[in-house]
């Protein structure tokens, strides 16, 4: 019997929804089939995408290359590259979002619709679709892309809940929740990511493409509450300065946990003696115990195949680990550091919190970016459509 990782795993979800469902996405993709069948149309690739086992590069690559090209799950995969470049140039969201939840979180404990809360987070709201999604959420890791946004709806249009606070339990629970599309899907869904847009959720939609497995369920009354947005958006940045990165003698490999690239580590095998891995215990956030297995399985995977390659790694837990990870790079002289470019989130803040010490001991890390997502981010600092015209510009 063979024994699939998580690398093999994602290329063998790949080939087969080229294979066999690809076909029918553009016309079945709104549909959830529930928890019995949640793969039945879509890929299942979003898992390894955040955690950078599959790139979005790769997938459009393999999917041009088929025979018959979907335009729509191309446009789905884009989607997920312009959410990361729009993050990128509007960090303040990122800062913004941070301090609205810890508000938030101290909040609700006193807020009336603190009961209301509770029952939401344990799936005892008496709606029935609502209480299966939660159920699924915690228990599977995955939801699908129409019954989040039916999720998020409810739970900031009907039941007046913060959106940080929903935004924070997905990223919690879900398998491939990555900050860019995470924080920006909910902030569509609450009407402050395009203005004026808000998403409604209706029973007849939720009957509709839930196949009609969810009936007789009533949602309450809308609460027409307006959520402001005073953020001043930034305009473009240069990403072409981290294409155009020469590696520098005693140098080390630097991969995180949420970008286990081993095309990364394979493009420079020959040039580098030393590779080390971050991983981090966060306070801020209390991943799931189904979604901290599958982050052990795949950094496992990640260094296994290492090994196999004869690249040896050192693991540092960094914001506990950090004086043992700078005895090492001062044990072994190194003077450089090299990652794959570190997007807005959990990791790029503690990065930036050693970055000084490391500086401040001689130590430097570049960042490097691969062309295809400096090509794409560059068209990222206004709507989708704006991204969507330039996709023809975009280097593969």
């Amino acid at each position: 019997m063979v024994i699939l990782n998580k690398y093999n795993e994602a290329d063998i979800l790949l080939d087969e929804f080229i294979k066999y469902k690809m076909k029918d996405y553009k016309n079945l993709r709104n549909f959830d089939y529930g928890v019995e069948n949640p793969l039945k149309v879509v890929s299942g690739l979003s898992p390894f995408i955040s955690k950078g086992i599959i790139k979005e590069k790769k997938i459009l690559k393999e999917i041009y290359k088929s025979n018959n090209p979907c335009e729509k799950y191309i446009q789905e995969v884009f989607w997920r590259v312009y959410w990361k470049g729009w993050l990128e140039q509007n960090e303040n969201v990122w800062e913004d979002y941070k301090r609205q939840l810890k508000i938030e979180q101290i909040k609700i404990t006193e807020d009336k619709n603190y009961d209301l809360y509770k029952k939401a987070i344990n799936g005892n709201t008496g709606i029935k679709p609502f209480d299966s999604w939660i159920i699924q959420l915690k228990s599977t890791g995955y939801l699908h892309n129409h019954a989040r946004m039916w999720f998020a709806s409810i739970w900031i249009h009907y039941f007046s809940l913060h959106w940080t606070l929903g935004a924070n339990l997905f990223y919690e629970n879900l398998l491939d929740a990555d900050i860019a599309s995470n924080i920006l899907s909910w902030r569509w869904v609450a009407g402050i990511q395009t203005k004026g847009k808000k998403y409604i959720a209706s029973v007849e939609n939720i009957n509709k493409y839930s196949l009609n497995n969810l009936k007789k369920f009533s949602l309450p009354t809308i609460k027409n509450i307006e959520i402001n947005d005073n953020i001043e958006h930034s305009s473009s940045r240069n990403f072409e300065k981290y294409t155009n990165v020469e590696l520098k003698k005693s140098s080390a490999i630097l991969i995180l946990e949420n970008n286990l690239n081993l095309d990364f580590i394979k493009k420079y095998k020959d040039d580098i003696k030393y590779y080390i891995f971050l991983n981090f215990k966060s306070n801020d956030i209390s991943n799931s115990s189904y979604k901290l297995s599958f982050h052990r399985c795949c950094e496992k995977d990640f260094i296994d195949i290492c090994k196999k390659k004869k690249i040896s790694i050192s693991t540092f837990i960094i914001n506990i680990q950090e004086k043992e990870f700078l005895e090492f790079l001062k044990k072994n002289k190194i003077k450089n550091i090299y990652s794959e470019y570190i997007n807005i989130g959990y990791e790029r803040d503690y990065i930036k919190k050693i970055k000084p010490i490391l500086n401040k001991n001689s130590i430097y890390l570049y960042e490097i970016l691969d062309s295809f997502y400096a090509s794409a981010w560059r068209y990222c600092n206004k709507g989708y459509f704006n991204f969507k015209r330039n996709f023809k510009k975009i280097t593969l």
